[in-house]
């Protein structure tokens, strides 16, 4: 009968302390959230402000407004390689909008005099840049006029500039020189 009564004395005993225990647990649990300010959560952060208002912190998170599933863009890398220099008035207009007026040839040197669109004439010579893409003049080429068998008149060139450009190919990336004429 003892070891009866120490049995269910035990086991009350137990209960009663698990009971106390269970309680100071939920009690400090209780004052430990209400001193801390964030409630970390999976999914998103939400910040303790006073009382049961919550407020949603987006760090870490993705923009909700961008879409998932982006287009693939070709992505061309353009060179830094251009010139820092200072752009003189040649270089204001594209190279089509330049017309060829005379050309001459000065101390053994051709130059050539070529009339922007806003009516202005310049003059210019080898190695002059011209046009908005960084074109400089490779050759100033003047008519050829020769006469065939028959004895008539025949021109074998025409008077103009040979400008080379240099472009970046839209599809590779890569530099392209190109060479375009400035005509009477």
């Amino acid at each position: 009968m003892r070891i009866k009564f120490l049995k269910v004395f035990g086991f009350l005993l137990l209960s009663l302390l698990l009971l106390l225990t269970g309680t100071v647990v939920d009690v400090l649990a209780q004052k430990d959230s209400a001193q801390s300010t964030e409630v970390p959560s999976s999914d998103v952060v939400l910040t303790h402000v006073e009382g049961d208002s919550f407020a949603y912190s987006p760090k870490g998170r993705r923009d909700p407004f961008k879409p998932l599933i982006q287009k693939k863009q070709r992505m061309v890398k353009i060179s830094n390689t251009k010139s820092q220099r200072i752009k003189g008035p040649l270089e204001k207009f594209e190279l089509d909008q330049y017309r060829l007026i005379a050309i001459m040839v000065v101390k053994g040197t051709p130059r050539a005099m070529i009339k922007a669109p806003d009516g202005k004439g310049y003059t210019v010579k080898i190695g002059q840049y011209v046009g908005m893409n960084d074109g400089r003049v490779k050759n100033i080429e003047t008519k050829i006029v020769g006469i065939d068998k028959n004895g008539l008149r025949v021109e074998k060139s025409p008077d103009r500039i040979t400008v080379e450009e240099i472009g970046i190919d839209s599809y590779s990336g890569k530099k392209v020189k190109e060479n375009r004429f400035i005509v009477m």
